[in-house]
């Protein structure tokens, strides 16, 4: 990393940190970007020019940036879809993540602010899109694929639910009941793969 990266990212955690903290002292809603700069001692435009909006401040840390869909791509192509997905979720929650400090501060923000638990939920749903096209492609099927959709959903929300519990202080080491999730899934997908439901008509 050279002189400019580290201090982009240097910049980039005494931001954070600094909107964490005014954010845990007086509330989301009550602080201003003006404020986190002041804070911070730097200008309000480099400030937007790191982050645009506020929730940013909150979502950043958390966010996958499309890491899941990544993932499954980089697995190979003759790997069955749920070890592929398996060693995805799996890589996925074994990259660093916040300190436990950090998440009980965005744990307790997020309970407290609906803006912010709405965008959140915006960016799970983009997460869920981008790994619904990755196994799409990986079977050669449309992105609109029941199949797809529902797999995509299912992997998601185990990342949804370790990332509640990491925010509200719970073990670190949620491992067992990662396999335990995914052993379910494996089972529950191939069934579904096998013989798809017949669903009832709606409507008629």
């Amino acid at each position: 990393m050279g002189l400019r990266e580290r201090h982009a990212a240097q910049t980039r955690e005494l931001i954070l940190g600094t909107a964490l903290t005014l954010f845990t002292e007086q509330g989301y809603e009550a602080t201003t970007m003006e404020e986190i700069a002041e804070r911070a001692d730097i200008g309000t435009s480099t400030l937007y020019r790191y982050f645009p909006t506020k929730d940013q401040l909150v979502i950043e840390p958390l966010a996958l940036r499309g890491q899941m869909a990544a993932e499954v791509r980089a697995r190979p192509a003759d790997e069955p879809l749920d070890l592929a997905l398996g060693h995805a979720l799996t890589a996925l929650l074994s990259t660093p993540r916040p300190d436990t400090e950090r998440l009980d501060q965005l744990g307790a923000i997020m309970a407290s602010t609906p803006v912010v638990q709405a965008r959140l939920r915006e960016e799970f749903e983009k997460e869920r899109v981008m790994l619904g096209q990755a196994i799409a492609e990986r079977l050669g099927r449309p992105e609109d694929d029941l199949f797809c959709l529902m797999t995509a959903r299912f992997t998601t929300s185990v990342l949804e639910l370790v990332g509640s519990r990491d925010s509200a202080g719970a073990a670190a080491d949620n491992r067992t009941a990662i396999h335990e999730t995914l052993d379910f899934l494996r089972d529950l997908l191939g069934r579904l793969h096998a013989e798809p439901p017949v669903l009832p008509r709606l409507g008629g």
